[in-house]
């Protein structure tokens, strides 16, 4: 309570301070002095240009009001007029990976966002007031189900800096917003069990199970790439060398000193995916190890299977694990991804002394084989990966018993309460003075494996009854009609959304994908099952109706498909309305010419977003205290822009 209170005090302080500079126009831009040729901008064919800033990764690297104001110079001095903010969020929630959040001083993680906050007072007013001071429109990004990633820590850690913790399958979840921190009850919720199987998790697990692939198979490592197994020999089949683990808490591994009994047996099976989704037309031959005759301690839930060698064994987690108790199969969840230090101060402390709260990026493979055994695994990151059916080959597998009952840090759309605060941001980001505020539907919320069983919320179940006579509490639901009720609440807010900022006199943008006017069940990049996607379906004709602009924000991977969105491009378009493209120049689009010449070849494109400032055009200072300018990005921004200007 001592801290709490003396942060308050000092943020006044430094808030008060801050408010007195901004009637000075004095400070110097030191840092980027150098050279800054000006991009040639618009487009031949008249496509403008913004940058997106992200400000919660820049508060990692020390940022004072100085500091901003420097980026902002910058950003004007390379021809920029307008430049989008994605906002931190009401309680700083953290989000895409641990790193991203506030964290403790004096630890040695290279983060610095706490200090940040205190230097600023609100970051998001003063990259507001930097950018407009110098002229530019000011955009704020909103992220309606951006409420927290939920990183977690073990069951009965302690995370210093976050608001709560909700206990979860996997230890409790850290770094909500202050809406999910205060009403963890208004997420998206998980199908619940029945009560047969709510018994069944009761019993003790007495056999284990894990299947792995002898048949060929092919998986998407991008649009258009595949990694292809072609399968093994049964002359080339080596059973591993099983080791078993448990935990109390998913923090602390203890290694099974008893004896275990492992079977193994060739087996053709039909392949599902995480969803009960069948990959192939037949069934495949699999090598199928039963794992029994052990014993853990009644009170620890998580286990942990170690392979002596796992190449060429390949199998998916979370479909073909399976876990039974003397009575019958039971609901589990399954990883490959292990939580890592950041902090090594803390690292080199046993799990029940460490601070949490200062972690890593996650690891998987061989590191994370090193490292769970004091680190626990972070399950349900990412889902079932960026691509393809979930197909892993890993030395450790983390397992849970049960399903977790929310989806993360996803609100649900259907609760007043919900809508009241997401309308509630938006009065108040109008009230600062932002020219105009982009809704964003991707997020980093909403990671889980089996999408198709979210959406169970009690004014949902009661609107699908009422639309299509199914109580889906006890008969199988369609979970596209799930997320298309969903979009339909989603839509009532963007109708009360619009009302605000165009009563305001501002203006409002929506991200749209080709996955709204094509809704698949699918969980590759860019479709609706995606790991970054809230699994809503839209009415994209009425989204596009009350925005005054449009985003496609897919990820091209450098490859520009023009009829992704083909649809939305058109209707926006004999709307007068303009449609920016999204592009990942951090994250695999690149400044490519190829790709940006596609770009400039659709002439339904007025705009492109360059995502993001952070480390496509500057270094922020984390990590590793990294500071400037990255010039390799912008002369061959230069470069590739005067090229599209010539042809």
């Amino acid at each position: 309570m001592k801290l709490i209170t003396s942060l308050t005090i000092l943020l006044f302080i430094v808030t008060g301070s801050i408010c007195a500079q901004t009637a000075e126009k004095s400070i110097t831009t030191k840092g980027f002095e150098t050279s800054i040729k000006e991009l040639p901008m618009p487009t031949k064919e008249g496509k403008i240009m913004a940058p997106v800033v992200d400000i919660m990764p820049h508060l990692r690297g020390f940022h004072d009001y100085k500091k901003v104001r420097e980026e902002m110079v910058f950003l004007k001095k390379l021809g920029f007029n307008r430049v989008y903010f994605i906002l931190c969020q009401p309680g700083y929630s953290s989000f895409s990976d641990p790193t991203i959040s506030v964290m403790q001083p004096g630890k040695g993680t290279g983060n610095h966002t706490l200090e940040s906050i205190l230097a600023l007072g609100d970051p998001n007013y003063v990259y507001l007031y930097e950018a407009q001071r110098l002229g530019m429109e000011a955009w704020a990004i909103i992220k309606p189900y951006e409420s927290g990633t939920g990183f977690t820590i073990p069951h009965g850690a302690h995370a210093p800096l976050s608001r709560k913790q909700i206990e979860t399958i996997g230890g409790q979840h850290i770094n909500f917003d202050n809406l999910i921190s205060e009403n963890p009850e208004l997420r998206v919720k998980r199908k619940p069990e029945p009560d047969v199987i709510r018994n069944r998790l009761k019993e003790p697990i007495k056999t284990l199970e894990i299947a792995f692939s002898l048949d060929s198979f092919k998986q998407k490592t991008s649009s258009k790439d595949y990694f292809e197994f072609e399968g093994m020999r049964d002359s080339k089949i080596q059973v591993p060398e099983i080791t078993l683990w448990h935990s109390q808490d998913n923090g602390e591994y203890i290694k099974y000193d008893g004896s275990i009994e492992v079977e193994s047996k060739f087996e053709n099976r039909q392949v599902k995916d995480a969803n009960g989704f069948p990959l192939a037309d037949k069934p495949k031959r699999f090598l199928v190890l039963t794992i029994k005759n052990f014993s853990f301690p009644e009170k620890h839930p998580y286990m942990a299977i170690t392979l002596g060698q796992h190449k060429n064994l390949y199998t998916i987690p979370y479909s073909m694990i399976r876990a039974f108790t003397l009575s019958g199969e039971i609901p589990i969840t399954t990883g490959v991804h292990v939580r890592n230090p950041l902090s090594a101060k803390e690292g080199r402390k046993s799990p029940q002394e460490r601070e949490w709260g200062l972690e890593n990026h996650t690891v998987k493979g061989e590191e994370a084989a090193k490292l769970f055994m004091d680190w626990g695994f972070e399950f349900e990151f990412q889902g079932t990966g960026h691509w393809g059916d979930g197909w892993v080959s890993s030395p450790v597998y983390g397992i849970a018993k049960g399903k977790r009952k929310y989806m993360a840090g996803t609100p649900c759309e259907a609760y007043p309460e919900v809508q009241e605060h997401w309308l509630d941001q938006a009065e108040r980001v109008m009230k600062m003075g932002f020219d105009g505020i982009d809704f964003r539907l991707q997020n980093h919320s909403g990671m889980v494996t089996d999408y198709v069983n979210y959406g169970y919320n009690e004014p949902i179940i009661k609107r699908y009854k009422e639309k299509y006579g199914v109580d889906i509490l006890k008969a199988e639901a369609d979970p596209l009609k799930i997320m298309e009720i969903r979009g339909e609440y989603f839509l009532s807010f963007l109708e009360k959304a619009a009302d605000v900022i165009h009563t305001s006199g501002k203006k409002m943008q929506v991200h749209l994908r080709h996955s709204h006017e094509a809704p698949l069940l699918s969980d590759d990049f860019n479709e609706l099952g995606f790991w970054a996607m809230p699994k809503i379906v839209l009415d994209w004709k009425k989204a596009i109706d009350l925005a005054d602009e449009v985003t496609l924000k897919h990820y091209y991977r450098g490859d520009y498909r023009p009829l992704m969105g083909d649809s939305i491009k058109a209707y926006a378009n004999n709307r007068g309305k303009r449609v920016w493209v999204h592009n990942y120049f951090t994250q695999g689009d690149g400044v490519d010419y190829d790709f940006l010449n596609a770009i400039e070849k659709d002439k339904r494109v007025g705009g492109i977003l360059l995502y993001e400032v952070n480390k496509g055009l500057l270094y922020t200072g984390f990590p590793d205290q990294k500071w400037g300018q990255n010039e390799q990005n912008i002369h061959k921004l230069q470069s590739v822009l005067q090229k599209l200007n010539k042809n």
